[in-house]
C-alpha cells in the first residue's frame, strides 16, 4: 500500500514540478527517487538498475528515428518549404470576409498546419517551432486571443500520431515490433476515428471563437509575452511552389508504405529528395555541416526527454506497488476496453506516449495479443489508447508547446486537455466499441 502511495505521489511531484516550469530531465530524476524510497528501494540504485536501462534502451531503439527526423525537419524549416505551406494556409484565412469566420480560421488553420506537417513527416516535438511565428502575426492581425494557440494540439498531438494509418510518427511504429503490423494497420478505424477527431475538435475550436469574441477577448493580454520573443515570420519572399513544398514529404509517406521500407529509410530519403530540389534545382544551396549541426538539437533534446519519462516508468514498474496494480488490472479481465484503461494509465504515469506504450507492451503485450483480437486492429486500439492521458500537465510535448509560445498552464491548458485528453479517450473507446462488436475495418 506504501509503494502505491509512491507511485502517486511520484507521479502528482512529476506534474506539479512540470507544472511550475522546472526541467523535465531532472524533474522525472526526482520522482523517480521519491517512488523508489516509498516502494522501499534505494533511490540511486533505482536510477541505476531501474532508469537507465530504460533510458538507455529507449534510447538505443530509437535514437536514428529522432536522428533522421530532425534532419529531415531540419531541411524543410531551413528551406522555408515548411513555411511556405503555412504562408498558403494563412492566405486562404485572410480571404474570409465574415470576422467570426476569419477567427474561426486563423485558430483551425494553425492545427492543419500541424497535421499537414506532422503526417508527413515532421516530428511532433519540433513542428511547434516552425508554425510559431506565423500564427502569431496571424492571431495578432485579427485581434484572436492568443491563449487559443493551444487548440493546434489537435492537429499535432491526436489524429496524425495515433490515428490516421500510414503516418511516420513513432508512435504508429512502436506497435509493429509487437503485433507484426505495418504503419498501415487498420486504415479504415484510424480514418473514421481521426475524421470524427476533426470534426468535433473543430466544433470545440468554434465555441472556444465564438466565446471569446462575445467577451470581447483579443490578442492581449496572453499574447504579451509571445510579442517580445523575436521570430523569424515567414513572408512570400521566399515562397515555395506547393508541388516542392509536398513532394519530400509524399515520398517519406511512399517509402514508409508502399514501399515498405523502415521509417529511418523513409526520413533520409525525404531528407535527400528535399535537399535536391530546394539545395540544387532551385539553386539556392544550403550548408550541409549547418543542416547537420543544427539537426541535432531537434532530435537529442526530445529524444533525451522521453527517454527520461521512460526512466521513470522504468523505476515506477521496479517497485512492489507496480506488481498490485498489475494485478488488479488483470482481475478486471482483458478486452478492447481494458486496453484503452491499461495503455492510457501506463502512458499517464510516464507522460509520454510512446514511453508509456512501451511499459504497456512489455508488461501486457502477450495478454493483448491473447484477447484474438486480430494485430492491425490491437495496433490502431494501442496507439490510439497511449494519446490519452500521455497529455497530462507534466508531459514533455505540452511544455515543450507552452515555452515555446510564452503562455502557462493556468492560461492555455484546459485545450489542450480538452482536445487532447477528453477528446482522444472519447475516441479510443469509441474504436474498442466497434473492435467488441467484431467490426473490422
Amino acid at each position: 500500500m506504501i509503494s502505491i502511495i509512491g507511485i502517486i505521489l511520484g507521479l502528482a511531484v512529476f506534474i506539479w514540478l512540470a507544472y511550475k516550469g522546472f526541467n523535465t530531465i531532472f524533474v522525472s530524476v526526482i520522482a523517480a527517487a521519491v517512488v523508489a524510497i516509498f516502494g522501499g528501494l534505494n533511490p540511486f540504485t533505482a536510477l541505476t538498475d531501474a532508469f537507465m536501462p530504460k533510458v538507455t534502451g529507449f534510447l538505443s531503439g530509437y535514437f536514428l528515428l529522432f536522428l533522421f527526423s530532425g534532419l529531415f525537419a531540419k531541411v524543410m524549416g531551413d528551406s522555408a518549404a515548411a513555411a511556405s505551406i503555412a504562408v498558403k494556409v494563412a492566405r486562404q484565412v485572410r480571404k474570409a470576409k465574415n470576422p467570426l469566420t476569419a477567427k474561426f480560421f486563423a485558430v483551425a488553420s494553425i492545427p492543419f498546419v500541424q497535421l499537414i506537417l506532422t503526417y508527413g513527416g515532421v516530428n511532433v516535438f519540433v513542428s511547434v517551432f516552425i508554425v510559431v511565428a506565423l500564427a502569431r502575426a496571424l492571431f495578432k492581425e485579427m485581434d484572436v486571443p492568443w491563449w487559443l494557440y493551444s487548440c493546434s494540439s489537435l492537429g499535432s498531438s491526436t489524429v496524425t500520431i495515433g490515428m490516421l494509418p500510414g503516418t511516420p510518427q513513432m508512435q504508429n511504429l512502436i506497435p509493429c515490433e509487437y503485433f507484426g503490423t505495418t504503419a498501415m494497420a487498420a486504415p479504415g478505424l484510424g480514418i473514421l476515428c481521426g475524421v470524427i477527431s476533426l470534426i468535433l475538435g473543430g466544433l470545440y475550436i468554434y465555441y472556444q471563437v465564438c466565446r471569446t469574441s462575445k467577451k470581447g477577448e483579443g490578442f492581449l493580454p496572453t499574447g504579451a509575452e509571445i510579442s517580445k520573443e523575436k521570430l523569424v515570420e515567414p513572408t512570400v519572399e521566399n515562397e515555395k511552389p506547393l508541388w516542392s513544398c509536398l513532394v519530400p514529404m509524399i515520398v517519406v509517406i511512399i517509402v514508409l508504405n508502399v514501399i515498405k521500407l523502415s521509417a529511418i529509410i523513409a526520413l533520409f530519403s525525404g531528407t535527400v529528395v528535399g535537399y535536391v530540389i530546394y539545395s540544387i534545382l532551385e539553386k539556392k544551396p544550403m550548408n550541409i555541416k549547418a543542416l547537420l549541426a543544427g539537426s541535432i538539437p531537434m532530435a537529442v533534446m526530445p529524444l533525451i526527454t522521453v527517454c527520461c519519462a521512460s526512466g521513470f516508468g522504468g523505476v515506477v514498474a521496479a517497485v512492489p506497488g507496480f506488481n498490485a496494480i498489475v494485478d488488479s488490472l488483470y482481475s478486471l479481465g482483458v478486452n478492447a476496453f481494458t486496453i484503452v484503461l491499461i495503455t492510457n494509465v501506463c502512458a499517464g504515469i510516464c507522460g509520454s506516449s510512446s514511453s508509456g506504450m512501451n511499459i504497456a507492451l512489455q508488461n501486457f503485450g502477450d495478454m493483448f495479443v491473447a484477447t484474438g483480437i486480430p494485430g492491425a486492429q490491437l495496433h490502431r486500439l494501442v496507439t490510439m489508447s497511449s494519446i490519452g492521458l500521455d497529455t497530462l500537465p507534466h508531459s514533455a510535448g505540452i511544455i515543450t508547446s507552452l515555452s515555446t509560445t510564452k503562455l502557462t498552464h493556468k492560461q492555455a491548458y484546459i485545450n489542450m486537455f480538452i482536445l487532447t485528453v477528453v477528446l482522444t479517450i472519447v475516441m479510443a473507446c469509441f474504436a474498442a466499441l466497434l473492435i467488441s462488436l467484431g467490426i473490422y475495418f
